[in-house]
């Protein structure tokens, strides 16, 4: 074990048996390729965690990683505020995180609070492709949940839930975000200032302030996402073009319609094509036939439990992503916009718009 990455200060005995019970703590840099693992998890970060250049952190699906404010390593860098005030894990070096739609990697404070602020982020400064991979990572309770500049990456199939900016991109940010969703954050899903991403295939639903808050660089590319009851703006000084319906770059300004909720039931009571339930056919008789032609008993008997914010067959973004090779589904079909769109592994390919 790397004598710089701390792992509690338990007694070894103790810390052995302990480990087999409770999840481990962690704070300090890490200085030799480490993989977290499901097995293991979760993972307890007590204090800063800053991945050295010469290192590398592979977080695997189904990982919990939580941030548990205790002890102050004193080994890394405050940079600023924020980074003094709350926890971080700061990758100097690669970091590769892989979830799947089933197991996505799951980063939250142990005891979360919605609307409350309670760890800084992850920090990514100087960054390209071949040292970052993030995708189906759900990220919450975090001041700016991605915190980059000066970098060209993607992040790609997460969840930005309950933070108070989901992706902060600032100094020639040039990152492509695809295929996330922005819900629930204080200040913004997404920041942008002196940066040229590319946003494409994301949901920005329900934020307290601004979908997207931009400095309004025309080089911005914004298109193919969808956007709907975000309180103040969906998309602040975007390039022209946003509406209130659907613009030309393939925006949408709608309702996303997720599976299970009420606006989805709401359609399938409209829905011609919905057989009627053998409950509402009033004849004994007539209602025998209809249960044995319908398989009204069977219905639902081997459904899967429903993934966050998985889309409606009504939704508005099935197969509104963009006509490229890059958000093709895994059939090779027209991509979704939201988190189960496309194929996984594109985190080292050019986005293509």
């Amino acid at each position: 074990m790397n004598p710089r990455f701390q792992i509690s200060k338990l007694p070894v005995l103790l810390m052995m048996v302990a480990a087999s019970v409770f999840a481990e703590n962690y704070c300090g840099i890490i200085d030799l390729p480490t993989v977290w693992t499901k097995e293991h998890s979760p993972y307890r970060i007590t204090g800063d965690i800053q991945i050295a250049p010469a290192a590398r952190l592979t977080i695997e699906a189904g990982v919990e990683v939580l941030i548990v404010p205790g002890e102050a390593c004193g080994e890394t860098k405050q940079i600023d505020w924020s980074d003094s005030m709350y926890i971080s894990i700061k990758a100097l070096g690669p970091i590769v995180i892989k979830g799947t739609a089933e197991e996505p990697v799951r980063i939250l404070p142990e005891n979360h609070v919605p609307g409350k602020i309670q760890w800084d982020g992850i920090r990514l400064p100087l960054k390209d492709r071949a040292q970052v991979s993030i995708e189906y990572m759900h990220i919450m309770g975090a001041n700016k949940a991605i915190n980059t500049s000066f970098s060209r990456f993607n992040v790609g199939n997460s969840l930005f839930i309950s933070n108070s900016t989901g992706i902060w991109l600032e100094d020639e940010a040039d990152v492509a975000v695809y295929n996330c969703v922005f819900t629930e954050n204080l200040s913004a899903g997404v920041f942008i200032q002196n940066s040229r991403p590319a946003i494409a295939a994301n949901i920005f639903y329900k934020n307290s302030n601004f979908g997207i808050w931009s400095d309004s660089r025309p080089s911005i590319r914004i298109q193919n996402n969808l956007f709907f009851a975000n309180a103040d703006t969906d998309c602040r000084y975007c390039p022209a073009g946003v509406s209130s319906s659907k613009d030309k770059f393939g925006n949408i300004y709608s309702d996303p319609i997720f599976a299970g909720t009420e606006q989805e039931k709401n359609m399938a009571k409209s829905d011609l094509n919905i057989p009627t339930s053998s409950k509402n056919v009033k004849d004994p008789a007539l209602q025998k036939i209809y249960q044995e032609s319908q398989g009204d008993s069977a219905k639902g008997s081997n459904a899967k439990p429903l993934l966050p914010f998985s889309l409606s067959k009504y939704s508005p973004a099935l197969n509104a992503a963009p006509k490229t090779d890059f958000f093709k589904d895994a059939d090779g079909s027209q991509g979704d916009i939201g988190l189960y769109g496309g194929k996984p592994g594109r985190f080292n390919k050019s986005i293509s718009l």
